[in-house]
C-alpha cells in the first residue's frame, strides 16, 4: 500500500478538562488510522479504567480493533443500576452521551424529539465512544463544532467495526484524508451503535434543526463527504 493513502491521527490526552476536574476514568489516549480518507483501525487507551475500584496493578486497559478484526480489549464490563447495559436494537428511549457544557441552543429540542435520556455527561469524546462500545449508551451527540479528527478517528474505526456509524450532525461522513484545512469537525458529530439508529437519529436532527437556523449547511467544511446512508424508511 502506498503510504500516501494512510493518515494516522493521535490525541495523547483526550478529556483534558475532565482530568483537571478529577474525572480520571474519562481520560483516554487515542490513535486512529485512516486509509483513503476512511477510518479503518483505532486504539483507545484508558489509563484510569477501574479508578477507585481496582488496585493500581490492574488499573487501565487498551481497546483496539478495526475493519475485519472487530473490537478487542473491552474486557469484562461491569453493569450497575446507575450504569446499566442498554439494548442496542431497542433504543426506546435512546440513552445519549453529551458534553458537560453543550453551548448549543438546539440540543434540548433534539433530545425532546428523540425522547432521549442523558446517560453520560462528560466532555471527552473518547470516553463517549467507550460507553457506546460497552453497551452503556445508544448514541453520542455534539450539535456544534468542537471536536477534531484526532478526537474521532479511532472511535469511528471501532464503532464501524462493531456495526455502528459516525457522521457529522446531519448524517454526512467526514473525510480523514490529510488536509490541514479539514482537521476541525466543523459540522458537529453524531455517533450511534447501529446504522439503523443512526439513520433515525440524523433524520430527526435534520427535521428539528431546519427551522432553527442554517447550520451546518452554511459552514464551508472541506472534510464533509456526501451522505452514505440511505434515508430512513
Amino acid at each position: 500500500m502506498d503510504v500516501s493513502r494512510v493518515v494516522v491521527y493521535v490525541d495523547p490526552l483526550d478529556g483534558t478538562n475532565e482530568y483537571a476536574g478529577g474525572e480520571r476514568e474519562a481520560v483516554t489516549c487515542l490513535m486512529g488510522v485512516a486509509v483513503d480518507g476512511t477510518p479503518v483501525a483505532g486504539i483507545i487507551g484508558q489509563p484510569f479504567h477501574g479508578y477507585g475500584r481496582v488496585t493500581d496493578a490492574r488499573l487501565g486497559r487498551t481497546v483496539w480493533g478495526g475493519r475485519g478484526v472487530g473490537v478487542l480489549g473491552l474486557g469484562e464490563v461491569e453493569y450497575t443500576v446507575d450504569r446499566p447495559r442498554v439494548d442496542a436494537n431497542n433504543p426506546n428511549p435512546p440513552v445519549v452521551c453529551v458534553n458537560r457544557i453543550t453551548r448549543e441552543h438546539r440540543q434540548e429540542a433534539v433530545m425532546a424529539a428523540l425522547g432521549g435520556v442523558v446517560g453520560v455527561k462528560i466532555s471527552a469524546t473518547g470516553f463517549h465512544y467507550l460507553n457506546l462500545l460497552e453497551g452503556r449508551a445508544h448514541c453520542a451527540l455534539l450539535l456544534r463544532e468542537g471536536v477534531k479528527k484526532w478526537d474521532t478517528c479511532a472511535g469511528e474505526a471501532l464503532l464501524r467495526a462493531a456495526g455502528g456509524a459516525v457522521t457529522d450532525t446531519v448524517g454526512r461522513p467526514y473525510d480523514y484524508t490529510y488536509n490541514l484545512d479539514g482537521v476541525l469537525n466543523l459540522s458537529g458529530m453524531t455517533a450511534s451503535v447501529t446504522t439503523t439508529l443512526h439513520r433515525h437519529l440524523t433524520a430527526t436532527i435534520r427535521h428539528v434543526i431546519a427551522p432553527l437556523g442554517d447550520y451546518p449547511y452554511d459552514i464551508r467544511d472541506p472534510s464533509v463527504r456526501p451522505p452514505l446512508l440511505p434515508p430512513p424508511p
